[in-house]
């Protein structure tokens, strides 16, 4: 599909923006000043779609714009609509949380870009303190406090309720290329893993970040900011929690750090604390946990940084989770894995 602007041009409005193509955009739709020498850097972006940050002397922006395939061994198509439900996400995390996500700077949905503030300097990605083997319980409380708000404050709530109803989000970006997939490479957890997702679509209790993970928390000594909103959703608390739980078991095993594990039963107690009655529950929380485990092994969005001995140890929690420890309170599943 391509639109002619009024000199005469025109432009494919399915491609993708490109580092150089950023200051004619930005300059054209007025969002930076017409003479303004505009440097742009691309960051780090993963797998999912293009993000670059163009600074020029009187502002800055970062500018995300999603692949309609994400960058994998496998095929995993996921609607690049989900640009307008991260805008949505961060203008509500604007109002119940303030300071808890950037805020919406633009929002192009004919291309589907989306542009934002940068974050605040000074902040650390949670993500590179684990990948160098630190667990800091400071910014366990802050990650934990962070998650029980988001869930707390938008829990049974009907405008959020309407806003986030689309369940394409977690089928694409979550069930699809996580649950599914490791049931078909261990069919003998089908059954179990089928059960699970039956449940997680059943369950509509609150906002779901639906990436709450160390590399989309910018940790600062006082707070956390929250980034990457594409599969928010409304429904099962449970999911956030095993999401960055399954990460943080992982780096456990990875490192051979039993302080990754002491993090997990912090989060979990610290989570359970601020959430109340609209958290997570245990039960569900260890199915999930199982899934998602399972899924980072040998899903569609498969960690790099595991050694097949990891892997393999990996592979045994998950299994156990699913199916020894579906009973269990979620902190004696944990400390069992250990």
């Amino acid at each position: 599909m391509r639109t002619r602007h009024s000199d005469g041009s025109t432009v494919d409005l399915s491609a993708l923006l490109r580092a150089d193509d950023l200051p004619s955009y930005l300059r054209a739709g007025g969002l930076a000043p017409a003479d303004a020498q505009i440097t742009v850097t691309p960051l780090g972006g993963g797998i999912s779609g293009v993000v670059l940050h163009a600074r020029w002397d009187s502002g800055d922006v970062v500018v995300k714009q999603p692949m309609a395939a994400l960058a994998v061994e496998d095929d995993w198509p996921f609607n690049r609509e989900r640009a307008l439900i991260e805008r949505d996400c961060m203008l509500l995390i604007a109002e119940r949380i303030p300071g808890a996500a950037p805020s919406v700077v633009f929002c192009d949905e004919q291309r589907l870009v989306l542009g934002m503030t940068a974050a605040p300097e000074g902040g650390v990605i949670w993500r590179d303190e684990h990948d160098a083997g630190v667990a800091d319980p400071q910014r366990t409380e802050l990650a934990a406090s962070l998650l029980a708000q988001l869930h707390r404050l938008t829990a049974y709530d009907d405008g959020v309720q309407r806003t986030f109803a689309a369940q394409w989000p977690l089928i694409e970006g979550r069930i699809d290329p996580y649950h599914r997939t490791v049931a078909l490479r261990h069919p003998d957890l089908a059954e179990r893993i089928d059960e699970e997702v039956e449940r997680l679509l059943a369950t509509r209790r609150c906002l779901v970040h639906g990436d709450f993970s160390p590399k989309n928390l910018i940790a600062y000594p006082d707070r956390m900011v929250m980034l990457d909103f594409e599969v928010a959703h409304w429904g099962d608390p449970a999911f956030d929690v095993a999401f960055l739980l399954a990460l943080v078991m992982l780096d456990g095993i990875r490192h051979r750090s039993q302080a990754f594990f002491d993090e997990a039963v912090r989060f979990w107690d610290l989570y359970q604390r601020d959430a109340g009655p609209a958290g997570a529950e245990s039960r569900d929380v260890i199915a999930e946990l199982g899934c998602i485990m399972l899924a980072r092994i040998d899903g569609k969005s498969r960690l790099a940084s595991l050694d097949e001995r990891s892997a393999d140890r990996g592979r045994a929690q998950a299994r156990a989770l699913l199916n020894d420890l579906r009973d269990a309170s979620l902190e004696k599943a944990l400390r069992t894995c250990l």
